[in-house]
């Protein structure tokens, strides 16, 4: 009886809709359900089947689109009878995984066990989803897997399993002002390239996060799997419009692994890497400050003061903040004293023989000035002390 229901449910349908399942087993009495359920949790495959499914081999379904998302469903008590929508003490929520297609169809959804699911039984739950789906779909790979903003915390655990799926699959992160069902991801750009733009821009959120908590061995990871899916898009022929977005977070991905470096304490590599960003970027900020930080940290001084005075001439960085910021810094920091004060502005500013390299860098003269007229009174400045 069970086999034939679903056979000619399949048939009839031509899709899977769980929720007619269930309103058709809420008509049966109490053992004929049972036999259905067993029936479908039967279709569930082993671990071994899992692992020895060929996930680089799998048919790809071009222009498609999974969206994969917790759907909270209710709280339950410690009796199986006692189920509320709300919160009560003693209670566990429970969910349901659920991935859609971009025919507003489930590839799989099933309600986890008590609580919110591990990051393991999600990965389990989505390899489910493409090497054994809900029938009739067969298995397969979309073109783009969207994880609701809510898997975040499980990002990591994910995103070995999803890179290794063969191109051009990709995948990425709803954003806060996106929706939660498949209908608002129709009409975004699914080409090639803008897939990538946007797995890159994953991967670098990822290395920020890790580079956050201090794993620097992640941030790395990420930020250079973020580098080469953009150095990828480079000969693929991008559009005009993507070119300088993609050369900004080339330079954007080189400058926060160089950060990372820094932190790691290989200045060597975070100066190859900061050099490099201004490549791609000659105006990154970031980049500048932080070749000046590993020249700093290889006890290089005049190189640091260099870099960041090359920085500062440039038009679009000349009121740069940080840079400014950074440049008081590698002269010593902008002394309290009165006689010292003094001292300093006549070597950079005013003798013959003195360091002649600030003098011509506006934003910093004008650090320095506000600094004078804080210290000496407002009828001084630094090329007048």
């Amino acid at each position: 009886m069970c086999q034939k229901f679903i056979k000619s449910y399949y048939e009839k349908e031509n899709k899977l809709d769980p929720s007619k399942v269930w309103d058709h087993m809420s008509s049966l009495d109490p053992a004929e359900m049972q036999v259905i359920a067993s029936t479908l949790e039967g279709l569930e495959p082993s671990d071994e089947q899992l692992s020895a499914f060929d996930y680089a081999k799998a048919p790809m379904r071009r222009n498609s689109y999974w969206v994969m998302q917790l759907i909270p469903m209710w709280f339950q008590g410690e009796d199986p009878k006692e189920r509320r929508d709300e919160y009560f003490p003693g209670s566990t929520p429970v969910y349901d995984i659920s991935i859609n297609d971009d025919q507003y169809t489930f590839v799989i959804r099933e309600t986890c066990p008590k609580g919110e699911p591990s990051s393991d039984s999600l990965l389990k739950y989505l390899k489910r989803a493409i090497a054994s789906p809900l029938p009739p779909k067969t298995p397969a790979i979309p073109n783009v897997l969207w994880l609701h903003r809510d898997l975040s915390p499980h990002v990591d655990a994910l995103c070995p399993f999803l890179d290794s799926l063969p191109v051009p699959f990709s995948w990425r992160m709803q954003q806060p002002d996106e929706g939660g069902d498949a209908s608002a991801y129709r009409g975004v750009d699914m080409s090639s390239i803008a897939r990538s733009i946007r797995r890159a821009e994953e991967k670098k959120r990822l290395g920020n996060a890790a580079f956050g908590r201090q794993d620097s061995t992640a941030a790395i990871d990420h930020y250079s799997g973020a580098y080469e899916i953009l150095a990828d898009t480079v000969p693929r022929d991008p559009t005009d419009e993507e070119k300088p977005a993609i050369r900004r977070s080339l330079a954007v991905c080189l400058a926060n692994r160089a950060a990372v470096w820094l932190m790691a304490g290989d200045a060597g590599a975070a100066l190859q890497d900061a050099k490099d960003a201004t490549d791609f970027d000659s105006d990154y900020g970031k980049a500048y400050y932080r070749q000046a930080k590993a020249y700093s940290q290889l006890d290089a001084r005049e190189k640091s003061i260099n870099v960041l005075i090359k920085a500062l001439k440039r038009p679009k960085l000349a009121s740069d903040e940080g840079l400014i910021d950074a440049l008081v810094d590698v002269y010593g920091g902008l002394p309290e004293s009165p006689n010292e004060l003094r001292s300093f502005c006549r070597r950079l500013f005013i003798d013959r023989n003195g360091d002649r390299r600030a003098r011509k860098v506006p934003g910093f003269v004008r650090r320095v000035d506000a600094h004078v007229e804080r210290i000496l009174g407002s009828e001084f400045c630094a090329t007048a002390v």
